[in-house]
């Protein structure tokens, strides 16, 4: 029995040890509480009109947007959702959160108004007329939420006749601890962005095994050489991924191309009192 208790002693140290010693390493993990707390608001209109071709055109459009409303620990976000709803929902400085939601819905159904016939040459509609049908879709949600840092993704997706013409996603991270919008300065150096570009263009090749700016102009990217550190990145357990929109490093048949830099890489680029710290 005495031996039985005596093994037990010993493997429940080492456990412990080991415990230890993961909790103490040096990890890129989050902290496991929440940034901030969520609800979900869901919003959708309609509209149609006739283009001056005579065709008719009718727009659905449907919202589905988490924002925030309070901290982890349960504090106001007031200033977090007005940067929210300026930022994310690109309302501005003048609307309330809940304008800005119902705006998204209302500039998407107007975002066709250039086809639209004068109201003075508006004809009746005809029963055999064509129908052009628009649906747009808006998806905010958060994807990071950890470590005093929040980051929502913003997709829009528009379908034509059922079919998607096409589809972005941007992304707006926010330090939760100051209620403040996270830019690329409050990451790294001035003088070490172009260190950061150039591991975007290493990163880009290595990922496409490419060996040179040919190669990738083959593969439908263009003006890799000027590749910049754009404001559309979001943060995860593994570092900093750089999201670029259709046509803005690649043709839009390759979609939105997806650079990922390791924290350790980006850890000599990096600002004094830089967000990254905290992974």
């Amino acid at each position: 029995m005495k031996t039985k208790v005596i093994s037990l002693f010993i493997l429940l140290s080492i456990t412990g040890l080991l415990f230890s010693c993961t909790k103490t390493g040096k990890v890129h993990g989050g902290d496991g509480k929440l940034a901030v707390k969520v609800k979900t608001q869901q919003l959708s209109d309609e509209s149609g009109f006739t283009m001056s071709n005579g065709e008719r055109c009718t727009i659905s459009s449907e919202a589905t947007i988490d924002y925030p409303v309070s901290t982890g620990e349960g504090a106001a976000v007031d200033s977090l959702q007005r940067l929210f709803a300026s930022y994310v929902l690109e309302s501005g400085d003048t609307l309330s959160l809940n304008d800005a939601m119902r705006q998204v819905v209302a500039n998407s159904l107007h975002q066709y108004d250039f086809m639209r016939e004068p109201a003075d040459k508006e004809g009746d509609e005809s029963d055999d007329a064509t129908v052009l049908k628009y649906v747009t879709t808006t998806r905010v949600t958060p994807i990071y939420n950890q470590n005093g840092v929040v980051t929502f993704e913003r997709v829009d997706v528009v379908k034509k006749n059922d079919k998607v013409a096409s589809v972005t996603h941007r992304y707006y991270s926010f330090d939760v601890k100051t209620q403040t919008y996270i830019d690329v300065n409050n990451l790294f150096r001035d003088d070490a962005v172009a260190d950061v570009c150039q591991l975007l263009r290493q990163q880009l090749m290595a990922q496409n095994n490419a060996t040179g700016n040919e190669q990738l102009n083959d593969l439908g990217y263009f003006n890799v050489e000027n590749i910049t550190v754009t404001r559309n990145f979001y943060f995860d357990d593994k570092g900093v991924t750089w999201s670029y929109l259709p046509n803005e490093l690649a043709v839009e048949a390759v979609g939105e191309p997806k650079i990922t830099i390791s924290y350790d890489d980006l850890e000599a680029c990096m600002c004094e009192g830089s967000i990254l710290e905290r992974f």
